[in-house]
């Protein structure tokens, strides 16, 4: 068989199948654990945290900022400008993020995996800085500044996190490290539930430090940062370093010497094969990619998929969650625990994800969560229409809730923040991810403006709005969605997606790739 009708064969398959030396390169040692605790705890946690953290305080906020805008300006807000300056500093979070989530792929390339995390560690904690004293210096700009940091940094956390952990782990592990991030984001929204009860931080005193409480998971982090390896992907095809490269292998995969020089050989021939292609590892873009075929689709899916998850209604079921307990009998505080409790269930999901990942298939995973989610809602609408008649519907209400903060937590929720560590290469896998990222993001940005519309205008009907969004993506997965599980992409052997150049003017791979891949 001829390196051509090689290269033919490994394209109509879309990615190979799993080998021996990948079987033997699954076991997760401590430096993957280390990385793996590193990322979430210093990333995704804090960015789950400062999304949730703004709603549970809203009024004592809204309150100090009245009393600063007179104090410091001499002007009195007016009910709607009280409105709309809370409006900025809730959306100066999401602009943040749109920012952040594509610049992870440019910052990852450049200084690297490692350092880009480094980064985005200490941005956070200067963040919690500046919220933690904004209080005291009576500045409604350092606020403004804090939310627009944190989410930068939650935009670089979408992209870095799921980057890095499928670049470090184990080819059998790489689908179940693309779900730790939003993992991490559901802990972090529960723990910002909890320190923003009344007993805790959620007070007139205290909320500056509440905003700010996530610093001691990113001084945690930073304390095992010295341990933290880099990604062996970046050193050998964008920092061109096999020393380093060899010496992360090492650590990451353990004694296998067979296992680690498969990998080397792999990974030499992916970087050598982009230098020639005008070293493209380095230079890929959104349009270079739109431009190629065989990224095309894999980009489509996923920017829709993270579109389709924050079109899916999850921001309506929680903000009817306060309305739905209210009417159930609960007081304000009962009302505080059943909202946790939602989030313990949601939490409990995201760390189930990780078995279903490893062992389900991604379209009957993603199918049966966006149905279930379905019923779910049409379920909570009805029984949202009928509570000011019959009592008993609240009870329907709250099963409906909590059922679909269940169903969407094993696919809806995870699936399209790992799927595209799945779908695209080592090369292009940042833009990738970014872009995907970068659509969730601003999904999540229109959303946010619309529904209030939505909900004043329409009730509990806006419920038909993302009931209809979730048919589409239903039909999309049905018709477009791959099925990638055991699929891995790793650097032994290379993928499909790697031979984007004529393989005529390459140097032929050494044989025991080539019968890897064959």
């Amino acid at each position: 068989m001829t390196e051509k009708q090689l290269l033919k064969q490994s394209e109509s398959t879309f990615a190979p199948p799993e080998t021996k030396n990948s079987e033997r390169g699954s076991k997760v040692t401590i430096w993957v654990l280390v990385a793996l605790f590193t990322a979430v705890m210093g990333s995704s946690v804090p960015a789950g945290y400062s999304l949730g953290v703004i709603n549970t305080p809203q009024e004592i906020i809204r309150s100090w900022l009245r009393v600063t805008v007179h104090q410091r300006y001499g002007v009195t807000l007016t009910a709607s400008e009280e409105v709309s300056l809370w409006a900025v500093i809730v959306t100066l979070y999401v602009v943040g993020a749109i920012i952040g989530a594509p610049a992870g792929a440019t910052v990852a390339d450049r200084i690297g995996r490692r350092m880009a995390l480094l980064f985005n560690h200490l941005l956070l904690m200067a963040t919690a800085l500046v919220m933690a004293l904004c209080k005291g210096a009576g500045s409604v700009e350092m606020l403004f500044i804090g939310r627009f940091t944190a989410g930068l940094c939650s935009g670089l956390s979408t992209s870095l996190v799921p980057l890095y952990l499928s670049e470090v782990a184990p080819a059998s592990w790489k689908g179940v490290m693309g779900v730790t991030f939003p993992m991490g984001m559901c802990i972090g929204v529960l723990v910002s539930q909890i320190m923003g009860m009344d007993s805790i931080l959620g007070t007139v005193d205290h909320w500056n430090y509440l905003l700010a409480a996530y610093a001691v998971f990113v001084a945690m982090a930073l304390l095992l940062h010295p341990a933290l390896p880099e990604s062996p992907a970046y050193c050998y095809i964008n920092a061109r370093d096999e020393v380093r490269g060899r010496r992360e292998l090492r650590r990451l995969s353990g004694k296998d010497d067979k296992f680690i020089e498969a990998e080397e050989t792999a990974l030499k021939v992916m970087a050598g094969m982009k230098n020639k292609a005008q070293d493209e590892s380095s230079g890929w873009t959104f349009s270079q990619m739109i431009m190629n075929p065989k990224y095309r689709m894999s980009l489509a899916i996923a920017m829709i998929f993270n579109a389709g998850q924050q079109f899916s209604g999850i921001n309506a079921v929680f903000f009817y969650s306060t309305l739905i307990f209210r009417s159930a009998g609960l007081d304000i505080q009962q009302s505080q625990g059943a909202s946790i409790g939602a989030g313990v269930i949601n939490c409990i999901m995201a760390l189930a994800a990780a078995p279903l990942i490893k062992y389900c298939r991604r379209r009957v995973l993603l199918m049966t969560s966006i149905v279930l989610c379905i019923v779910c809602q049409i379920g909570l609408m009805i029984s949202l229409q009928l509570i000011s008649v019959y009592h008993s519907a609240s009870f329907v209400a709250i099963g409906a809730l909590m059922a679909y903060v269940l169903f969407y937590g094993m696919g809806l929720g995870p699936i399209p923040f790992m799927i595209a560590t799945e779908l695209f290469p080592s090369g292009p896998r940042s833009v990738g991810i970014s872009i995907g990222s970068t659509s969730n993001w601003l999904s999540n940005l229109i959303v946010g403006l619309t529904f209030p519309l939505l909900q004043v205008q329409f009730g509990e009907l806006s419920f038909s709005f993302f009931i209809a969004s979730s048919i589409l993506l239903f039909i999309f997965v049905l018709r477009f969605l791959p099925e990638t599980l055991g699929k891995d992409e790793s650097p032994s052997p290379p993928s499909s997606f790697e031979f984007i150049i004529d393989s005529d003017s390459l140097e032929a791979p050494p044989s025991d790739v080539l019968k890897n891949m064959i």
